[in-house]
């Protein structure tokens, strides 16, 4: 008798969608997820996002053979080694992949030991980075792999009258950096990536 998945998580809300559908039987191809969730497919902005430690992402699995078996949804965070753990096959490599590539481990995993199809998709959290300080719209905001320094203040709304534009803060974990935000515009090839987690931080100026 074909062994079942032990673990059913219900669906996540408000997912900001990456993902891909492989199936053994018919080769690999894309999916729309269900509900108001988009599929970024292969190619788009987005969707060659790479995995990192602390992300949190929802596995879908469609798995059976001659009949389907339900939707199994799996609600995981990459923990410290970069690892994501299933039932039956146990610790996979998360960090490092986009959602692509990990759907296809987890359905290579699974294939043909336990299952003679298996189709995964692999949905992604929203990742954000936070501006605050002498800026006019401070606050959350939704991260992208384009956002830089630069980009950073123009999505709060730009600077205030008061800030101090020659010592702009990017704390990242324990780290902190200041940047002169004029030096970079005068210079576009330095701007400074910036990643999920990320603060900016305007202090006020003195005059």
């Amino acid at each position: 008798m074909r062994r079942a998945l032990l673990h059913h998580c219900g669906p996540a809300l408000l997912w900001s969608v990456v993902g891909v559908l492989c199936w053994i039987l018919t080769g690999c191809g894309t999916l729309d997820a269900p509900g108001p969730a988009k599929l970024v497919k292969p190619g788009s902005p987005g969707s060659e996002t790479r995995l990192r430690i602390g992300d949190q992402i929802q596995v879908r699995l469609e798995t059976g053979g001659a009949a389907p078996e339900p939707t199994k949804l799996y609600d995981l965070t990459i923990d410290e080694n970069g690892q994501i753990a299933l039932p039956l096959v146990g610790q996979l490599p998360a960090a490092g992949k986009t959602p692509a590539e990990l759907a296809i481990i987890i359905q290579e995993r699974y294939v043909p030991r336990y299952y003679m199809r298996c189709s995964a998709l692999v949905l992604t959290a929203p990742r954000f980075f936070y501006v605050g300080g002498e800026v006019k719209s401070p606050g959350r905001f939704q991260w992208t792999e384009d956002v830089t320094l630069i980009k950073a203040i123009n999505t709060a709304g730009g600077f205030t009258d008061y800030a101090n534009r020659g010592k702009v803060e990017v704390i990242r974990e324990s780290a902190k950096q200041t940047y002169d935000y004029e030096e970079l515009r005068r210079n576009p090839a330095q701007d400074v990536p910036i990643r999920p987690g990320d603060s900016i931080w305007v202090p006020r100026g003195l005059f």
